[in-house]
């Protein structure tokens, strides 16, 4: 460059330093030739553009992991497990067919023992203990009647180490998925697998969204499109005297065969169930003990445990027996009630699981129902028809445990 009189510098306008002017500009602001027309491609445009489009998928990706605690993983990883081919055997015996329609059935109960789980060995070793007991169940089918009878002898001892601040083996439920029979631990949130008469610990599950050091209080649980659902009571956690401490039993976990666990709030839907059927609203409440998905009906079941307009009370509420059964469409929008035989309950007797019998269409249903009064437990079975028509009057089961988990086995 040359200085001007003025005292500027003038630029130099030599064929070298022109090119060496062109060439950077073409760096900022590079031009292409289609056909008869220059197109010029505008770099810091489409920076921004890019930046625009990262920012956007990430909002995205963020939104979509934040539905629940950990759904982001189980759409990846369900991909995987639904190409695993699922085991459907149900019964996992194969039921006894004679002439006459008769039909004979292997059952099972488990037994949830509360604090006397806790067995102190003569070594001074501490395990938990729960109960098997096994049986027959005979449908005939042109009576349409139901007989059961049950193994002789002791019921099978299941025992385990694992506890949480005291307590174990609080076994709640039975249910048969991808060819396994499972049980749940209403204490320590432990999934156990029962296999030749012992118990193997399959998977934890946590109390509410997952994010919790308590264990998952689990009572029922049924397979809906080859996945695991897994409830809790269905009622606000409060305190004996019903003051509300938060939601988490009205959580459900949804489990794949794999073991992936996704946490999903059924407040909504708990809420629904109540008010639908039984014009129930806070502080009145609605404890569920058992649930059942019906591939037939393409609708959720249930035996409520306890209903109660007033508020939670510890000691009246075990009068609060409850004798309807409910049913709801998948989205729990058309939601109804069918009033069972008063004649064949107690007020003191709850419901505590159900299964429908295998081979009839999901319209009969075998239930346990349990007793815990001043301080004794007592057990029954009952059947019935999906209409409320009573098939086998409630039976007590001769024994001083309290069985919550009935099973087709």
């Amino acid at each position: 460059m040359q200085s001007s009189p003025f005292g500027y510098r003038e630029l130099e306008t030599s064929p070298r330093a022109m090119y060496l002017r062109d060439w950077r500009s073409a760096l900022r602001t590079p031009t292409y030739r289609i056909g008869n027309r220059t197109v010029r491609f505008n770099y810091h445009f489409a920076l921004l553009v890019f930046c625009a489009v990262v920012l956007i998928l990430l909002f995205l990706y963020a939104r979509q992991g934040s539905r629940s605690s950990s759904e982001g993983y189980w759409l990846r990883s369900s991909r995987h497990a639904n190409s695993v081919e699922y085991n459907a055997t149900y019964p996992l015996t194969p039921p006894l067919s004679l002439q006459g329609g008769v039909i004979i059935y292997r059952i099972a109960m488990i037994a949830d023992l509360d604090k006397s789980s806790k067995v102190v060995k003569t070594d001074d070793s501490t395990t938990w203990r729960s109960y098997l007991k096994k049986g027959y169940l005979t449908y005939t089918a042109t009576k349409n009647e139901i007989q059961i009878s049950w193994d002789d002898g002791a019921p099978t001892t299941l025992e385990s180490g694992f506890a949480l601040k005291g307590r174990g083996m609080e076994l709640s439920e039975l249910v048969t998925f991808n060819g396994k029979l499972l049980s749940f631990d209403d204490r320590t949130g432990l999934v156990y697998e029962i296999t030749n008469d012992k118990v193997i610990p399959w998977l934890i599950l946590m109390d509410g969204d997952g994010h919790n050091s308590k264990g998952f209080k689990s009572e029922w649980a049924t397979v809906k499109d080859h996945t695991l659902f897994v409830g809790s009571m269905g009622k606000e956690w409060t305190t004996s005297m019903g003051d509300f401490q938060n939601h988490n039993p009205m959580y459900v976990k949804a489990i794949s065969t794999t073991g992936e666990v996704r946490s999903i709030n059924w407040t909504k839907n708990y809420k629904q169930l109540r008010l639908m059927s039984q014009q129930i609203s806070w502080p009145g409440y609605m404890i569920h003990e058992s649930g059942v998905w019906s591939e037939v009906q393409q609708r959720w079941y249930f035996l409520p445990r306890r209903c109660s307009k007033e508020k939670y009370n510890e000691t009246l509420d075990e009068h609060m027996g409850c004798n309807i059964l409910i049913s709801a469409d998948e989205d729990f929008n058309i939601i109804e009630t069918v009033k069972l035989d008063p004649d064949n309950t107690s007020p003191t007797h709850g419901f505590s699981s159900f299964k429908f019998l295998p081979h009839a269409k999901d319209t009969i249903i075998i239930a346990l129902k349990s007793e815990e009064l001043n301080g004794k437990t007592s057990t029954y079975l009952t059947a019935f028809s999906v209409d409320g028509k009573t098939m086998l009057p409630e039976v007590r089961i001769n024994t001083d445990y309290k069985y919550e988990g009935f099973e087709f086995i």
